[in-house]
Protein backbone atom coordinates (compact mmCIF):
# COMPACT_ATOMS: atom_id res chain seq x y z
CA UNK A 1 0.00 0.00 0.00
CA UNK A 2 1.34 3.40 -0.97
CA UNK A 3 1.43 6.09 1.72
CA UNK A 4 -1.46 8.50 1.36
CA UNK A 5 -2.86 11.64 2.96
CA UNK A 6 -5.90 13.89 2.84
CA UNK A 7 -5.09 17.26 1.28
CA UNK A 8 -7.36 20.15 2.25
CA UNK A 9 -7.06 23.28 0.12
CA UNK A 10 -8.28 26.62 1.44
CA UNK A 11 -8.33 29.69 -0.83
CA UNK A 12 -8.71 33.19 0.62
CA UNK A 13 -10.99 35.95 -0.59
CA UNK A 14 -9.05 38.67 -2.50
CA UNK A 15 -9.02 41.18 0.38
CA UNK A 16 -7.39 38.62 2.70
CA UNK A 17 -4.49 37.72 0.40
CA UNK A 18 -2.31 40.74 1.20
CA UNK A 19 -3.14 40.65 4.92
CA UNK A 20 -0.35 38.85 6.82
CA UNK A 21 -2.77 38.03 9.66
CA UNK A 22 -5.18 36.03 7.47
CA UNK A 23 -3.29 32.73 7.70
CA UNK A 24 -3.07 32.80 11.48
CA UNK A 25 -6.77 33.64 11.75
CA UNK A 26 -7.68 30.56 9.74
CA UNK A 27 -5.15 28.30 11.50
CA UNK A 28 -6.54 29.26 14.91
CA UNK A 29 -10.06 28.44 13.70
CA UNK A 30 -8.88 25.07 12.33
CA UNK A 31 -7.23 24.24 15.65
CA UNK A 32 -10.48 24.96 17.47
CA UNK A 33 -12.81 23.11 15.10
CA UNK A 34 -10.94 20.19 13.51
CA UNK A 35 -10.62 17.67 16.34
CA UNK A 36 -10.53 14.23 14.69
CA UNK A 37 -6.78 14.34 14.06
CA UNK A 38 -3.91 16.80 13.82
CA UNK A 39 -2.34 17.79 10.51
CA UNK A 40 1.12 16.55 9.58
CA UNK A 41 2.10 19.75 7.77
CA UNK A 42 0.85 23.04 6.44
CA UNK A 43 1.63 24.55 3.04
CA UNK A 44 0.88 28.03 1.81
CA UNK A 45 -0.17 28.90 -1.70
CA UNK A 46 2.64 31.34 -2.45
CA UNK A 47 1.76 33.76 -5.24
CA UNK A 48 3.14 37.01 -6.61
CA UNK A 49 1.20 39.93 -8.00
CA UNK A 50 0.73 40.07 -11.76
CA UNK A 51 3.85 41.38 -13.49
CA UNK A 52 6.23 40.53 -10.64
CA UNK A 53 9.10 38.02 -10.90
CA UNK A 54 8.54 34.45 -9.78
CA UNK A 55 11.51 34.73 -7.41
CA UNK A 56 9.74 37.37 -5.29
CA UNK A 57 8.57 36.10 -1.89
CA UNK A 58 4.93 36.73 -2.77
CA UNK A 59 1.74 36.57 -0.72
CA UNK A 60 -0.23 33.74 0.86
CA UNK A 61 -3.35 33.31 -1.25
CA UNK A 62 -4.46 30.23 0.65
CA UNK A 63 -3.41 27.25 2.72
CA UNK A 64 -2.98 23.55 2.03
CA UNK A 65 -3.37 21.36 5.13
CA UNK A 66 -2.04 17.77 5.02
CA UNK A 67 -3.46 14.96 7.19
CA UNK A 68 -1.55 11.67 7.10
CA UNK A 69 -4.13 8.87 6.99
CA UNK A 70 -2.17 5.80 5.79
CA UNK A 71 -2.44 4.23 9.24
CA UNK A 72 -5.93 5.51 9.97
CA UNK A 73 -9.12 3.55 9.42
CA UNK A 74 -11.55 4.39 6.65
CA UNK A 75 -14.04 5.51 9.31
CA UNK A 76 -11.54 7.96 10.83
CA UNK A 77 -10.79 9.43 7.39
CA UNK A 78 -14.48 9.85 6.61
CA UNK A 79 -15.11 11.49 9.99
CA UNK A 80 -12.24 13.92 9.38
CA UNK A 81 -13.60 14.82 5.95
CA UNK A 82 -17.01 15.47 7.46
CA UNK A 83 -15.46 18.06 9.79
CA UNK A 84 -13.44 19.62 6.97
CA UNK A 85 -16.51 19.97 4.75
CA UNK A 86 -18.46 21.71 7.53
CA UNK A 87 -15.66 24.18 8.32
CA UNK A 88 -16.22 27.79 7.29
CA UNK A 89 -14.66 31.20 7.86
CA UNK A 90 -15.52 34.68 6.51
CA UNK A 91 -12.16 35.08 4.72
CA UNK A 92 -12.36 31.72 2.94
CA UNK A 93 -13.56 31.87 -0.66
CA UNK A 94 -13.33 28.18 -1.51
CA UNK A 95 -12.13 24.81 -0.21
CA UNK A 96 -11.30 21.56 -1.95
CA UNK A 97 -10.27 18.03 -0.96
CA UNK A 98 -7.77 15.64 -2.50
CA UNK A 99 -6.17 12.33 -1.65
CA UNK A 100 -2.39 12.46 -2.17
CA UNK A 101 -0.79 9.09 -2.98
CA UNK A 102 2.98 8.97 -2.52
CA UNK A 103 4.45 7.18 -5.52
CA UNK A 104 7.18 4.54 -5.19
CA UNK A 105 10.31 5.07 -7.27
CA UNK A 106 10.21 3.31 -9.64
CA UNK A 107 6.50 2.57 -9.82
CA UNK A 108 5.50 -0.90 -8.67
CA UNK A 109 3.31 -3.12 -10.83
CA UNK A 110 0.03 -2.22 -9.13
CA UNK A 111 0.68 1.53 -9.23
CA UNK A 112 1.76 1.72 -12.87
CA UNK A 113 -1.18 -0.42 -13.95
CA UNK A 114 -3.64 2.13 -12.56
CA UNK A 115 -1.60 5.27 -13.24
CA UNK A 116 -3.86 7.76 -15.09
CA UNK A 117 -3.06 9.37 -18.43
CA UNK A 118 -4.28 12.75 -17.15
CA UNK A 119 -3.99 14.11 -13.63
CA UNK A 120 -2.10 16.22 -11.11
CA UNK A 121 1.14 15.55 -9.25
CA UNK A 122 2.98 17.22 -6.41
CA UNK A 123 6.79 17.49 -6.49
CA UNK A 124 8.11 18.19 -2.97
CA UNK A 125 11.55 18.67 -1.44
CA UNK A 126 12.89 19.18 2.08
CA UNK A 127 15.53 21.86 2.66
CA UNK A 128 18.99 21.05 4.05
CA UNK A 129 19.25 24.39 5.97
CA UNK A 130 22.98 24.52 5.20
CA UNK A 131 23.74 20.91 6.16
CA UNK A 132 27.19 19.96 4.85
CA UNK A 133 28.70 23.43 5.01
CA UNK A 134 31.30 23.92 7.72
CA UNK A 135 31.52 27.70 8.02
CA UNK A 136 28.95 30.19 9.30
CA UNK A 137 28.97 32.36 6.19
CA UNK A 138 28.19 29.45 3.84
CA UNK A 139 25.46 28.13 6.15
CA UNK A 140 23.79 31.53 6.34
CA UNK A 141 24.01 31.93 2.57
CA UNK A 142 22.44 28.50 1.97
CA UNK A 143 19.59 29.18 4.40
CA UNK A 144 18.99 32.59 2.86
CA UNK A 145 18.90 31.29 -0.74
CA UNK A 146 17.35 27.81 -0.52
CA UNK A 147 13.72 28.98 -0.80
CA UNK A 148 14.28 31.40 -3.69
CA UNK A 149 16.51 28.98 -5.60
CA UNK A 150 14.01 26.17 -5.05
CA UNK A 151 11.15 28.34 -6.26
CA UNK A 152 13.16 29.00 -9.42
CA UNK A 153 14.63 25.52 -9.89
CA UNK A 154 12.00 23.02 -8.77
CA UNK A 155 9.51 23.81 -11.54
CA UNK A 156 10.37 21.59 -14.58
CA UNK A 157 8.59 23.83 -17.08
CA UNK A 158 9.25 27.44 -16.05
CA UNK A 159 11.76 29.33 -18.18
CA UNK A 160 14.15 32.07 -17.08
CA UNK A 161 17.17 32.57 -14.87
CA UNK A 162 17.72 29.72 -12.42
CA UNK A 163 14.98 27.61 -14.00
CA UNK A 164 15.18 23.91 -14.88
CA UNK A 165 13.19 23.71 -18.11
CA UNK A 166 16.36 23.45 -20.20
CA UNK A 167 17.10 20.06 -18.60
CA UNK A 168 14.06 18.54 -20.30
CA UNK A 169 13.26 18.07 -23.97
CA UNK A 170 10.36 20.12 -25.42
CA UNK A 171 8.30 16.93 -25.74
CA UNK A 172 8.84 16.08 -22.06
CA UNK A 173 7.88 19.60 -20.99
CA UNK A 174 4.77 19.39 -23.15
CA UNK A 175 3.48 16.63 -20.87
CA UNK A 176 3.33 19.12 -17.95
CA UNK A 177 1.43 22.37 -17.34
CA UNK A 178 -0.13 24.69 -14.74
CA UNK A 179 2.51 24.83 -12.01
CA UNK A 180 1.60 26.21 -8.56
CA UNK A 181 4.21 26.95 -5.88
CA UNK A 182 3.90 26.08 -2.18
CA UNK A 183 6.15 26.47 0.83
CA UNK A 184 6.04 23.64 3.39
CA UNK A 185 5.83 23.97 7.19
CA UNK A 186 5.91 20.73 9.23
CA UNK A 187 3.73 20.65 12.33
CA UNK A 188 5.95 18.23 14.35
CA UNK A 189 3.38 17.77 17.10
CA UNK A 190 2.88 21.48 17.75
CA UNK A 191 -0.40 23.35 17.50
CA UNK A 192 -0.90 24.63 13.96
CA UNK A 193 -1.81 28.09 15.28
CA UNK A 194 1.88 28.43 16.16
CA UNK A 195 2.99 28.06 12.53
CA UNK A 196 4.07 31.29 10.83
CA UNK A 197 3.59 30.80 7.10
CA UNK A 198 5.18 34.19 6.52
CA UNK A 199 8.44 32.94 8.08
CA UNK A 200 11.10 30.45 7.05
CA UNK A 201 9.89 27.22 5.42
CA UNK A 202 11.22 23.68 5.77
CA UNK A 203 10.67 22.75 2.13
CA UNK A 204 9.02 23.62 -1.15
CA UNK A 205 6.56 22.02 -3.54
CA UNK A 206 5.10 22.46 -7.02
CA UNK A 207 1.76 21.13 -8.12
CA UNK A 208 1.62 20.35 -11.84
CA UNK A 209 -0.94 18.98 -14.25
CA UNK A 210 0.14 16.21 -16.59
CA UNK A 211 -1.31 14.76 -19.79
CA UNK A 212 0.42 11.67 -21.18
CA UNK A 213 -2.14 10.88 -23.89
CA UNK A 214 -0.31 12.36 -26.87
CA UNK A 215 2.97 10.67 -26.00
CA UNK A 216 1.32 7.30 -25.44
CA UNK A 217 -0.80 7.40 -28.58
CA UNK A 218 2.15 8.50 -30.74
CA UNK A 219 4.25 5.61 -29.43
CA UNK A 220 1.45 3.13 -30.17
CA UNK A 221 1.08 4.46 -33.72
CA UNK A 222 4.79 4.70 -34.54
CA UNK A 223 5.67 1.33 -33.03
CA UNK A 224 3.46 -0.63 -35.42
CA UNK A 225 5.56 -2.97 -37.58
CA UNK A 226 8.63 -2.10 -35.47
CA UNK A 227 7.78 -3.27 -31.95
CA UNK A 228 4.77 -5.32 -32.97
CA UNK A 229 2.95 -6.60 -36.05
CA UNK A 230 -0.85 -6.58 -36.41
CA UNK A 231 -2.56 -9.95 -36.25
CA UNK A 232 -3.47 -11.47 -39.58
CA UNK A 233 -7.23 -10.86 -40.03
CA UNK A 234 -7.43 -13.95 -42.24
CA UNK A 235 -5.96 -16.21 -39.57
CA UNK A 236 -8.84 -16.85 -37.20
CA UNK A 237 -7.87 -18.42 -33.89
CA UNK A 238 -9.37 -18.83 -30.44
CA UNK A 239 -5.98 -18.28 -28.83
CA UNK A 240 -4.33 -15.20 -30.46
CA UNK A 241 -0.82 -14.21 -29.38
CA UNK A 242 1.10 -11.01 -30.00
CA UNK A 243 4.72 -10.22 -29.14
CA UNK A 244 5.71 -6.62 -28.34
CA UNK A 245 9.48 -6.05 -28.35
CA UNK A 246 10.30 -2.46 -27.33
CA UNK A 247 14.08 -2.81 -27.45
CA UNK A 248 14.50 -0.78 -30.63
CA UNK A 249 14.52 2.98 -30.00
CA UNK A 250 11.90 4.72 -32.11
CA UNK A 251 12.48 7.83 -34.18
CA UNK A 252 9.83 9.51 -32.06
CA UNK A 253 10.17 12.58 -29.81
CA UNK A 254 8.25 10.79 -27.04
CA UNK A 255 10.44 7.69 -26.90
CA UNK A 256 11.64 7.67 -23.26
CA UNK A 257 15.24 7.40 -24.48
CA UNK A 258 14.95 11.20 -24.87
CA UNK A 259 14.04 11.64 -21.18
CA UNK A 260 16.45 13.49 -18.89
CA UNK A 261 17.37 10.51 -16.69
CA UNK A 262 18.29 8.16 -19.55
CA UNK A 263 21.11 10.27 -20.94
CA UNK A 264 24.64 10.01 -19.57
CA UNK A 265 24.40 11.60 -16.12
CA UNK A 266 27.05 9.66 -14.18
CA UNK A 267 28.66 12.89 -13.02
CA UNK A 268 25.38 14.07 -11.45
CA UNK A 269 24.89 10.78 -9.63
CA UNK A 270 28.45 10.80 -8.28
CA UNK A 271 27.94 14.39 -7.09
CA UNK A 272 24.91 13.29 -5.06
CA UNK A 273 27.02 10.65 -3.29
CA UNK A 274 29.78 13.16 -2.60
CA UNK A 275 27.36 15.68 -1.11
CA UNK A 276 25.69 13.04 1.07
CA UNK A 277 29.12 12.11 2.45
CA UNK A 278 29.74 15.78 3.26
CA UNK A 279 26.31 16.16 4.88
CA UNK A 280 25.91 12.98 6.94
CA UNK A 281 28.40 10.33 5.77
CA UNK A 282 25.54 7.90 6.42
CA UNK A 283 26.39 4.75 4.47
CA UNK A 284 22.81 3.40 4.74
CA UNK A 285 21.47 6.52 2.99
CA UNK A 286 24.14 6.25 0.29
CA UNK A 287 23.30 2.56 -0.25
CA UNK A 288 19.61 3.45 -0.61
CA UNK A 289 20.47 6.19 -3.11
CA UNK A 290 22.65 3.83 -5.15
CA UNK A 291 19.88 1.21 -5.20
CA UNK A 292 17.27 3.73 -6.37
CA UNK A 293 19.54 5.23 -9.02
CA UNK A 294 20.32 1.76 -10.44
CA UNK A 295 16.62 1.03 -10.79
CA UNK A 296 15.46 4.31 -12.34
CA UNK A 297 18.26 4.84 -14.86
CA UNK A 298 18.17 1.28 -16.18
CA UNK A 299 15.82 2.28 -19.01
CA UNK A 300 14.09 -1.09 -19.04
CA UNK A 301 12.69 -2.00 -22.46
CA UNK A 302 10.77 -5.25 -22.21
CA UNK A 303 9.52 -7.98 -24.47
CA UNK A 304 5.91 -8.85 -23.62
CA UNK A 305 3.41 -11.34 -24.97
CA UNK A 306 -0.29 -10.54 -25.09
CA UNK A 307 -2.99 -13.20 -25.26
CA UNK A 308 -6.73 -13.50 -24.89
CA UNK A 309 -6.18 -13.21 -21.11
CA UNK A 310 -5.43 -9.50 -21.65
CA UNK A 311 -8.40 -9.18 -24.02
CA UNK A 312 -6.41 -9.53 -27.25
CA UNK A 313 -8.74 -9.56 -30.27
CA UNK A 314 -7.87 -9.24 -33.95
CA UNK A 315 -8.42 -5.68 -35.12
CA UNK A 316 -8.27 -4.24 -31.60
CA UNK A 317 -4.54 -4.70 -31.01
CA UNK A 318 -3.72 -1.01 -30.57
CA UNK A 319 -6.09 -0.51 -27.66
CA UNK A 320 -4.76 -3.56 -25.81
CA UNK A 321 -1.13 -2.61 -26.47
CA UNK A 322 -1.76 0.92 -25.21
CA UNK A 323 -3.47 -0.25 -22.01
CA UNK A 324 -1.31 -3.24 -21.14
CA UNK A 325 2.14 -2.26 -22.40
CA UNK A 326 2.80 1.31 -23.56
CA UNK A 327 0.91 3.28 -20.89
CA UNK A 328 2.39 1.48 -17.83
CA UNK A 329 5.90 1.66 -19.32
CA UNK A 330 5.64 5.29 -20.40
CA UNK A 331 4.15 6.29 -17.02
CA UNK A 332 7.01 4.55 -15.20
CA UNK A 333 9.70 6.34 -17.21
CA UNK A 334 7.86 9.66 -16.84
CA UNK A 335 7.96 9.32 -13.03
CA UNK A 336 11.54 8.02 -13.15
CA UNK A 337 12.52 11.15 -15.05
CA UNK A 338 10.96 13.44 -12.44
CA UNK A 339 12.41 11.36 -9.61
CA UNK A 340 15.92 11.62 -11.05
CA UNK A 341 15.43 15.37 -11.39
CA UNK A 342 14.48 15.69 -7.71
CA UNK A 343 17.43 13.55 -6.62
CA UNK A 344 20.09 15.40 -8.61
CA UNK A 345 18.96 18.98 -9.24
CA UNK A 346 20.00 20.68 -5.96
CA UNK A 347 21.42 18.14 -3.49
CA UNK A 348 23.12 20.98 -1.58
CA UNK A 349 19.68 22.46 -0.88
CA UNK A 350 17.35 19.40 -1.02
CA UNK A 351 17.75 16.53 1.45
CA UNK A 352 18.63 13.26 -0.26
CA UNK A 353 15.89 10.67 0.16
CA UNK A 354 13.35 13.23 1.41
CA UNK A 355 11.96 14.34 -1.96
CA UNK A 356 8.60 12.93 -3.02
CA UNK A 357 6.24 12.67 -5.96
CA UNK A 358 2.56 12.41 -5.06
CA UNK A 359 -0.40 11.70 -7.29
CA UNK A 360 -3.44 13.84 -6.42
CA UNK A 361 -6.85 12.16 -6.60
CA UNK A 362 -10.10 14.14 -6.20
CA UNK A 363 -11.41 12.98 -2.82
CA UNK A 364 -13.95 10.17 -2.66
CA UNK A 365 -14.62 7.38 -0.19
CA UNK A 366 -13.96 4.93 -3.02
CA UNK A 367 -10.43 6.28 -3.47
CA UNK A 368 -9.77 5.91 0.26
CA UNK A 369 -11.05 2.33 0.06
CA UNK A 370 -8.90 1.44 -2.97
CA UNK A 371 -5.73 2.89 -1.42
CA UNK A 372 -6.30 0.88 1.75
CA UNK A 373 -6.56 -2.40 -0.12
CA UNK A 374 -3.98 -4.78 1.25
CA UNK A 375 -4.12 -3.39 4.81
Amino acid sequence: MNQHSIVWDILFIPSAITNNKSSNQVLVAIEENITVMKPEKVMNWNTVLKGQKVSRSGFTSGLRIIFEVSNKSREESVKLVSQLEKFSNPIIAKTNLWIAEKLPLPLDIKTKKKFPEVGKILLSVKFTHGLGYDDVKSIKSAVANQTKDTKDGLDPIREGKGSSSGLFSPSTRSLLSDSYWFRIFPVRGAEISQINVNGGADGGSYQLSFDLRKGISRLVEDSENIWWNPLDPEELTLDPKLIIDMNKILDNEYDPSKFYHLNDKKNLVEKVYEIEKEQTNNLDIIDDLEYTFRRIIKGRRNVKQLTKDEGLVQGLEKGIIEREVIRPWFSTEFINCLGFFLMTRKPKYWRNGESSIELLHPYSEEIVESLKEGD
